[in-house]
């Protein structure tokens, strides 16, 4: 790790004296000490006081560089100590780690191809920070720090180090923080652009049927700051991704989590792992079999709706959560809440009645048959002209069960509210994905090579890792900022570089007192020149 030191050097001229502003710095080639001149003061009294700051005159703008958002990132790095880990974990030097960091870097700030990935390097003031001149950046020696993640061993098998690395990262955002005891596991699809890749199949994404691959991500409870981030075979259903997801869990000493999961997962043998592995499960209730409408059923609505049971929504609504305990998919004893939503309730109804309104009237047969379908059991066969009548006992049936949908939980100790909470605090790892395909730019994949993309996992959760650090950060001063928004305002912040040859200087235009107000809560402001 090379560090660089500022101090103020004053020289005099005349009767006058003026004040520069040094930096030490390391040299690892000439392996010494060297100084340099960052930036001129302007002149000063004897005792250091600046009298006047300088006017900088603007003859000849060699370059300008868009550094609000990679200065937020940047900062997030140092602040974990990222290099410094990858070092530690990968055993390599601060070059390699420096390309790894380079690499979330672009994945988070810019999302340039690799083979335009020097040249945007070496524009903008990375090598500066990294006290490195980047002469070395091409094109193949950023693969080649992608097989420093992922590789296949001489014994011919493969050799997943990134998981390692993340395993570390873990450690570095964990360390004194109070993250509750929850973490939320999902499965993103991803359009797939190439030939061939062991991970790329058929499934189903945004667009429909194509080829895709997988990510599984497990995100914190309350910071979203990554657990994990793995590539994973797109054709596998996704309750067979648990059983590796809760090796690896396991593998940090991750313990007392409650896992939230999507209906997708929360399977029978998944539950059972889960639970035997030392976590416990919160997940909803698939599908409406005998014992689901029983439980619905539970509790008519004046039982329900109390006060005692009311739990408010993130949208400005509420529900109504009451849990009891009883036997579930097999197990003796589960947590389960029902759970009511009054504006469901009245929407479900409220169609319903409409629907066997309009079934007897003269209906089209395509229509006749729309409504059937949607009725369900509230439609039995009859004999006579029509052939069908409703049910009056399926409608009561169904009118006890609208709005009306079951959680369940491992951990006996939830009420029904604590249930419902958790479980749709599950937004978060949906978040994570929303800013991964959008703002971090998830896809769509074009590597071709299975270790290509278990590196690129890792790439992923590093650029997530520092929007995640750097969200948390402007938040401990600005609750109801998100950073999304804050590097949108980012944007018109420049690193200037002017004149030429060895003259040229380095400038950052002036800063709003927003701009200014927003990086030092981050930490951004300490990597820009004199404004």
């Amino acid at each position: 790790m090379a560090y660089a030191v500022t101090h103020r050097v004053y020289k005099v001229v005349g009767k006058r004296r003026y004040a520069y502003e040094y930096e030490s710095y390391w040299d690892p080639k000439r392996r010494r000490t060297h100084q340099r001149m960052v930036r001129y003061l302007g002149p000063c009294d004897p005792k250091g006081r600046i009298l006047a700051p300088p006017k900088t005159r603007l003859e000849s703008v060699h370059s300008a560089f868009p550094v609000g958002p990679l200065a937020v990132f940047f900062a997030a790095a140092e602040q974990l100590g990222v290099r410094e880990r990858i070092q530690k974990v990968l055993k390599v030097d601060e070059p390699a780690a420096g390309h790894l960091l380079i690499l979330a870097l672009n994945q988070a700030a810019a999302r340039v191809p690799i083979y335009r990935l020097p040249d945007w390097v070496r524009a903008s003031p990375l090598p500066k920070w990294l006290s490195w001149e980047g002469e070395e950046l091409t094109p193949r020696s950023f693969e080649e720090a992608l097989g420093w993640l992922s590789r296949l061993t001489p014994e011919k098998t493969w050799e997943d180090r990134g998981l390692l690395l993340q395993q570390e990262l873990n450690r570095a955002w964990r360390n004194g923080s109070r993250e509750p005891a929850g973490a939320y596991y999902d499965i993103t699809k991803q359009a797939y652009y190439g030939s061939h890749c062991p991970y790329a199949q058929l499934g189903h994404d945004e667009r429909g049927t194509t080829v895709v691959v997988g990510f599984g991500m497990v995100v914190s409870k309350e910071h979203h700051h990554p657990l994990l981030c793995r590539a994973l075979y797109a054709g596998q259903n996704d309750f067979l991704s648990v059983t590796p997801t809760l090796e690896f869990l396991q593998g940090q000493q991750l313990g007392h989590l409650a896992l939230v999961m999507d209906k997708g997962m929360t399977s029978r043998p998944n539950v059972t792992r889960a639970v035997a592995a030392g976590y416990h499960v919160i997940g909803s209730v698939k599908g409406w079999s005998a014992e689901a409408v029983a439980y619905a059923s539970r509790w008519p609505g004046e039982q329900l709706e109390r006060a005692e049971h009311v739990v408010g929504t993130s949208h400005g609504g509420a529900v109504y959560a009451r849990a009891f305990t009883a036997s579930l998919m097999g197990f003796p004893r589960m947590r389960i809440a029902v759970i009511e939503n009054l504006s469901r309730k009245a929407e479900d109804r409220q169609a319903r009645d409409l629907m066997m309104q309009e079934l007897e009237g003269p209906v089209a047969k395509a229509r006749l048959e729309e409504i059937r379908a949607e009725l369900g059991e509230v439609v039995v066969p009859s004999p006579g002209r029509r052939g069908f009548r409703v049910d009056p006992k399926a409608v009561e049936v169904e009118r006890a069960l609208d709005g009306r949908f079951l959680l369940f939980s491992t951990d006996l100790s939830l009420d029904g509210r604590a249930m419902y909470r958790a479980y749709f605090a599950k937004d978060a790892i949906e978040k994570a994905f929303r800013t991964s395909k959008g703002e971090l730019s998830l896809g769509p994949v074009r590597y071709r090579r299975k270790d290509r993309l278990d590196a690129y996992a890792t790439v992923v959760y590093l650029a997530y890792l520092l929007w995640s650090w750097a969200e948390r950060k402007l938040q401990e001063k600005y609750p109801e900022r998100h950073l999304a928004e804050v590097l949108r305002s980012l944007e018109s912040v420049s690193w200037v570089r002017f004149g030429t040859g060895k003259s040229v200087r380095e400038w950052c235009p002036r800063l709003t007192k927003e701009q200014k107000d927003l990086l030092s809560a981050v930490g951004g402001l300490d990597y820009l020149p004199a404004t």
